[in-house]
């Protein structure tokens, strides 16, 4: 596909795999991979970008013996835009219905990544028997506290041109340093591709607007109410969720496993997803437990 300044969601989906799911807000897009009767493991995005954060990850969960399931947030990748207020509920209800669509006959994992950890731990809470083991990676405290760009885009009658003509066009030139020093130039485009899709850059001034990445507190203070295996995995050199942020995420938390991943950033899922996987299956080496 030839980018042009922006792009159509139809562009977008015109050769790309998966289904879509009729939820309440819209279309979801959702990918499935593995045999229906294997283990299950859901994985939750971040804020920015979908569902193929995970790619490098899937074959390591797949080679473990799980079924993997994905699927894009609203206003990310392949799912709708819909013209409503992108509050933290919009995603948690989303994220429920796909929870609920799946129809698991036993509990899953849950994995979340960033933002996607908080909708993942809120999930937990919701619907407790069907999840035995939350993953928390790089799990987000508050954003809104810790950078003056989400505060601006936030401000009313502001935040909307703001991100499209700087915040926007500042992301794909963030993605494509990061994707380089990775050697990941494939995704460049890419992510170019859905940050360019009609609707993206508003879905994001609205996620700001509404505060949906401001303080999580409550949702994993929410946890120690339930009973299930909780693995934190973070980023020793992560500056979007810094250690202090982590530290603090696991004092709301009940007894979990916590990884720390010494030279490891915030896009640790591609950077270093064999070591993510294995921290769901063994509690061995630099993993710790706390209360």
């Amino acid at each position: 596909m030839k980018l042009t300044k922006t792009t159509t969601l139809q562009d977008l989906r015109r050769d790309a795999g998966g289904r879509y799911l009729p939820l309440s807000a819209g279309l979801t897009h959702l990918v499935e991979e593995g045999p229906d009767d294997r283990p299950t493991i859901l994985l939750v995005h971040g804020a920015t970008v979908p569902h193929w954060e995970f790619d490098l990850l899937v074959p390591h969960l797949q080679a473990a013996g799980m079924r993997v399931v994905r699927f894009d947030l609203f206003g990310h990748g392949l799912s709708d835009r819909p013209a409503v207020g992108y509050d933290f509920d919009l995603f948690l209800g989303q994220a429920l219905e796909v929870l609920d669509a799946l129809r698991a006959t036993r509990p899953l994992t849950l994995l979340g990544h960033s933002f996607g950890a908080a909708v993942a731990a809120a999930m937990a809470h919701e619907r407790p028997a069907c999840v035995e083991r939350l993953v928390l990676v790089a799990p987000l405290l508050d954003f809104m506290a810790t950078s003056l760009w989400a505060r601006a885009f936030a401000l009313p009658g502001v935040g909307r041109p703001l991100m499209r003509w700087i915040g926007r066009p500042a992301l794909e030139r963030r993605r494509q340093r990061r994707y380089a020093a990775i050697g990941a130039h494939h995704l460049t485009p890419r992510f170019v591709a859905q940050a360019r899709a009609t609707g993206y850059a508003e879905a994001l001034a609205s996620m700001f607007a509404h505060r949906t990445l401001g303080d999580q507190s409550e949702r994993y203070r929410r946890l120690r109410s339930g009973e299930r295996d909780i693995i934190v995995v973070a980023g020793a050199s992560d500056r979007v969720i810094p250690l202090p942020d982590i530290a603090r995420v696991r004092a709301l938390l009940p007894r979990h496993t916590y990884l720390e991943i010494t030279d490891a950033e915030h896009n640790l899922l591609l950077t270093h997803p064999a070591v993510v996987a294995a921290a769901l299956a063994s509690a061995n080496g630099h993993v710790e437990s706390t209360d």
